[in-house]
């Protein structure tokens, strides 16, 4: 997954970029009250409390065991606990049954990443800047893993306060006031803008030895070939959306997969996933509203329209008469459109998690409409497979991505919860066809005539 090649940083260098990436999981919590910080309301949802401890048993399970740190657990059953899915690693808790203890408490859980972060800094600075490269690889990984859950705890965080009936707000009202960010926003593409393609061979993938980073599932690089094909530059918004749901979308089966349509109508969906119609007004007359970071609001049909599955993906592009993207076409494309080349890093690193959170969010600014850097992980039509000639990483890193490779569709694009410095084009993430929580859009593609 990386390269020790391609490594160059010291024992400050590693510092810093561990304890800048811990740090940033912390100040994700630091608006939530301790009760929010243990509450499981579904089963896919995991505590944050859970996220804050598994980012740190992994650094002790595969760095401190496997370098010999010596390090006794502060109980017993911390490995049993905070093991996500690694089965080469020992027994695990259930996912769904993590919200179902109140011990450790979360201050434990606070001072035990202090212990451990205490603990790494130390270690590090004693190689006096020449760290070897297979501890780099793993601490790397350890980084990269924290800030895929970086992502996950912000999803995680909203949908533990949507299930509220008071519909608490995660932002304070000061803190989602617009900034000095955005005193100069992209500006918007034409409605009907696409880029053209003529399609051909084309290489996709990362070539190993040249990367400085990616996850197994990137590799490796190979040719496919694209037939013509024209894609919309921005990504369907809650104004195109709310139009579909008024022409009856949710309604027609002709839309939708079978599988899809079993489950809208066995789950009572007829909007995307914290969209509700004003209290006391019959369906699809009254104004819609949708909960976002700052609680509900009314909903804004200029900005993109989030938290839909790929079943809803999918059906809106049979509606638009379009289709949506294979994974191939949106790299070619995101490799090829000016707009994802000519944004500034200043520009761009507004759109991820490293600017001010309040201000990334994505409803407070149109920028993700017109580039693929950020704002919304997108559907494509592209299953989750492994790319030709594949080979999973040996031992316990090979469960990481391999092993998910069956009922899962593929999104690229990254989104405002996404570290900046964690996403490539490159970048392959999954889910499941009907997961509606990720912070999930979509993009359309239509054939070249």
């Amino acid at each position: 997954m990386l390269n020790p090649q391609g490594i160059a940083l010291d024992n400050r260098e590693l510092i810093n970029s561990y304890l800048g990436v811990r740090q940033k999981t912390l100040d994700i919590c630091k608006p939530l009250e301790v009760e929010d910080m243990v509450v499981q309301p579904a089963s896919f949802v995991s505590p944050p409390k859970w996220h804050l401890a598994h980012t740190t048993w992994f650094f002790v399970n595969f760095v401190f065991h496997r370098f010999g740190i010596d390090y006794t657990w502060p109980d017993k059953y911390f490995p049993q606990l905070f093991n996500s899915y690694y089965k080469s690693q020992g027994q695990h808790w259930v996912q769904g049954n993590r919200g179902e203890l109140s011990r450790p408490t979360v201050k434990q859980i606070q001072a035990f990443r202090q212990e451990i972060d205490e603990i790494m800094v130390s270690w590090l600075d004693r190689f006096n800047g020449d760290i070897p490269s297979e501890i780099q690889t793993v601490i790397r990984l350890g980084l990269e893993h924290e800030q895929q859950h970086q992502e996950l705890l912000m999803m995680d965080i909203k949908y533990i306060l949507w299930c509220n009936p008071s519909k608490p707000a995660y932002f304070s009202p000061a803190s989602s006031r617009r900034g000095s960010a955005f005193l100069n926003p992209a500006p918007k593409a034409d409605e009907n803008e696409t880029w053209s393609s003529d399609g051909g061979l084309q290489q996709f993938g990362v070539d190993l030895p040249s990367a400085e980073f990616c996850f197994d599932n990137e590799t490796p690089q190979h040719n496919a070939y694209l037939q013509p094909y024209v894609i919309a530059h921005r990504t369907v918004s809650n104004g195109e959306f709310s139009d579909f749901i008024a022409d009856g979308g949710y309604q027609e089966p002709s839309f939708w997969l079978s599988e899809g349509w079993d489950y809208i109508k066995e789950n009572n969906i007829n909007a995307p996933l914290y969209w509700c119609l004003e209290e006391g007004e019959k369906e699809r007359k009254g104004k819609w509203q949708e909960y976002t970071f700052n609680g509900m609001e009314e909903i804004r049909r200029d900005v993109p329209v989030s938290h839909i599955s790929f079943y809803e993906a999918y059906a809106y592009a049979k509606w638009a008469n379009k289709r949506l993207p294979t994974e191939f076409e949106w790299e070619h494309f995101a490799k090829s459109n000016p707009s994802s080349k000519n944004i500034t890093v200043r520009e761009t690193s507004e759109l991820f998690l490293e600017n001010n959170l309040a201000q990334a969010y994505y409803p407070d600014e149109t920028k993700s409409f017109v580039n693929v850097n950020g704002g919304l992980w997108e559907w494509t039509s592209s299953t989750y497979a492994p790319y030709p000639g594949y080979r999973s990483e040996k031992g316990a890193f090979g469960e990481y991505n391999g092993k998910f490779m069956i009922n899962q569709v593929v999104l690229r694009g990254g989104c405002f919860a996404t570290p900046r410095a964690h996403y490539r084009m490159s970048y392959r993430n999954f889910y499941q066809a009907h997961q509606r929580w990720a912070f999930t859009g979509l993009r359309l593609v239509e054939e070249k005539v």
